[in-house]
């Protein structure tokens, strides 16, 4: 009996891995359960300890709050960084706000104003128009805290290049209203420098609208530290764009590409590049939904979800939505043959109308290569996400 209990226990892997949102914030309190092993429930910092019994293993992640679930297929690591689809929740966020006060804009100018911490943030780029003072910045932090550290930086530029460049280091604190952060003439701006990036596009044939993004991505800090300095749409083949020369925070060009067409299929890319630089936005074969048809009617749990898989290597999540009772419930795979959700989505589909679709995730060669944690603050992981097309299915016809 000694040599069988000892047997069992070796038996057991222990698993000890993190739950991310799609922030990338640590989201606490969300229900484990591993196939072969044991459950857990995620701390304020969305770290878990659990066990498998075997090797490979399968793991749901469940929120009753929201009726929200995603399953991972086929994992092996010990270690997993797991992103929990569908939630951007501000449950378990700090949000404050912060005013910024400038001299007036020039004429013929505009500014863009950020929030960025090499601490776990989020916070939109705000613009500002020539003559105004002020503006009103959010900034969200993991409620664990009741403080986060970081500076506002402030770009200004005129439609030929870029002008005048500060920071401001700040400390944001739950409950201190209001803050203020003041840009005027006691600050020492730099100068940036402008120079430019040449963006080539697909060709508009394939496609119904396309566009692109230019972002500052900041080496030293958190990923959410990115400032969108261009967003352009349209049926452009290339076009020149004005980006800063030097920032004194140490930075590198992203620029993400993207194009759909009129059933909602598309692709989302990712590339880094440098001032002076040329950069093609590649196109994509998609995704694309065999089986079952649009607008099914009579899906069981005996029913097989399948699709075509697209260009390139990559994992994929597929997307079950629930519109009576609302659920949504997501399954991280490298199968392209899906039995059916109903059986095993943790309660969260259980109406009778729902939709699907597939998102690819490129390069990743399997479920551990997605969830292997990444060990740089802005790395974002992922080339490109390609998007299927979306389909509808019943269960009964009425």
């Amino acid at each position: 009996m000694l040599i069988i209990a000892a047997s069992s226990a070796q038996s057991q892997h222990n698993i000890q891995g993190r739950v991310l949102d799609e922030r990338n914030f640590p989201v606490p309190k969300l229900s484990i359960y591993i196939s072969n092993g044991g459950t857990a429930v995620t701390d304020n910092d969305g770290y878990f300890k659990s066990s498998a019994g075997s090797l490979p293993y399968n793991l749901t992640i469940y929120d009753a709050s929201n009726n929200n679930a995603v399953f991972y297929s086929s994992l092996s690591r010990k270690d997993p960084e797991l992103i929990f689809f569908g939630s951007k929740s501000t449950r378990y966020s700090n949000t404050e706000i912060v005013k910024v006060i400038t001299n007036p804009i020039p004429n013929g100018r505009n500014a863009i104003v950020k929030f960025v911490s090499d601490d776990i943030f989020y916070s939109q780029d705000v613009y500002m128009s020539s003559g105004e003072t002020s503006k009103i910045l959010t900034v969200d932090w993991p409620s664990k805290s009741d403080y986060i550290n970081g500076r506002i930086v402030y770009l200004e530029r005129t439609s030929k290049g870029y002008e005048k460049y500060g920071e401001r280091t700040i400390t944001v604190t739950k409950g201190q209203y209001p803050m203020s952060v003041i840009f005027d003439s006691t600050l020492v701006y730099q100068n940036p420098g402008t120079s430019n990036i040449t963006i080539y596009l697909p060709s508009a044939s394939d496609y119904e609208s396309k566009g692109f993004k230019v972002y500052t991505d900041f080496l030293s800090l958190h990923r959410n530290a990115q400032i969108i300095i261009n967003q352009t749409e349209g049926n452009i083949i290339s076009t020149k764009v004005n980006v800063p020369t030097n920032l004194s925070l140490g930075y590198r060009l992203k620029i993400s590409g993207e194009a759909y067409r009129s059933d909602g299929s598309g692709f989302l890319t990712y590339n880094y590049s440098y001032p002076g630089a040329s950069l093609n936005i590649e196109s994509y074969d998609l995704p694309y939904l065999d089986a079952p048809q649009d607008k099914f009617w009579g899906v069981s749990t005996n029913t097989i979800f399948s699709y075509e898989w697209g260009s390139g290597t990559g994992i994929y999540v597929i997307h079950f939505h629930a519109y009576d009772p609302v659920g949504d419930f997501y399954i991280v795979t490298r199968d392209k043959n899906i039995p059916s959700p109903l059986g095993y989505s943790s309660g969260t589909l259980s109406g009778n109308e729902y939709s699907w679709s597939v998102a690819k995730y490129i390069p990743y060669l399997s479920t551990d290569d997605y969830t292997k944690p990444r060990i740089f603050a802005n790395d974002l992981g992922f080339k490109a996400i390609l998007f299927s097309e979306k389909r509808t299915f019943r269960i009964k016809p009425f």
